[in-house]
């Protein structure tokens, strides 16, 4: 009869850490949209209104414009770890490009010598950290954009629970630094 129970036991088990390994996997192949949720709720937060978002199955495009000022965001958020294997070994991360833009009076002369300066600088424009432009010429918007390496578990508290305080003020001191930066190159432009 023990023999019954130990079995009855390891039974049990068994049954409670494939139900473990299941949810972490769901879990995973899940973040994604938990990312792509909480990027929305922090920059409608911080006073962006959502204008566009779109997906190609990979990558998520958002796009935000600031009521107040008129500037404007874009974010891309490419999910490194939907793979179980490779969340359990490197942690869920992603690639979250952010751009802050503002319309240029003088657009044509700005957005020409910013591009030639990053013609002149051979910028691998994939690093992290590396600030590079882009434009709008048809918006009139010049964007200054950098791509960040996020550990998603960085931002959760438990599975599908965001630090949503943590987060926002990330990627508001993003916005803030970007802003500064494209002030500064515009002004000097």
């Amino acid at each position: 009869m023990v023999q019954d129970e130990q079995k009855e036991q390891i039974f049990s088990e068994l049954i409670g850490k494939s139900w473990k390994i299941f949810s972490e996997r769901e879990m995973s192949s899940k973040l994604d949209e938990v990312l792509v949720g909480a990027v929305i709720a922090a920059y409608v937060k911080t006073g962006n209104l959502l204008i566009d978002i779109n997906s190609d199955g990979t990558r998520h495009y958002i796009r935000f414009e600031n009521s107040t000022d008129k500037s404007r965001l874009i974010v891309r958020v490419n999910n490194w770890s939907e793979d179980f294997v490779r969340a359990k070994v490197q942690g869920h991360l992603a690639e979250v490009i952010v751009g802050y833009g503002q319309k240029a009076d003088n657009m044509t002369s700005v957005w020409s010598t910013l591009k030639s300066e990053m013609k002149s600088a051979f910028i691998m424009e994939n690093e992290p950290g590396i600030v590079t432009f882009d434009a709008d010429v048809t918006g009139g918007y010049i964007y200054a954009q950098v791509p960040l390496i996020l550990n998603i578990d960085d931002y959760l508290k438990g599975p599908f629970d965001v630090d949503n305080e943590k987060l926002t003020s990330h990627l508001d001191a993003v916005v803030h630094s970007l802003k500064r930066y494209l002030q500064g190159r515009m002004q000097s432009a």
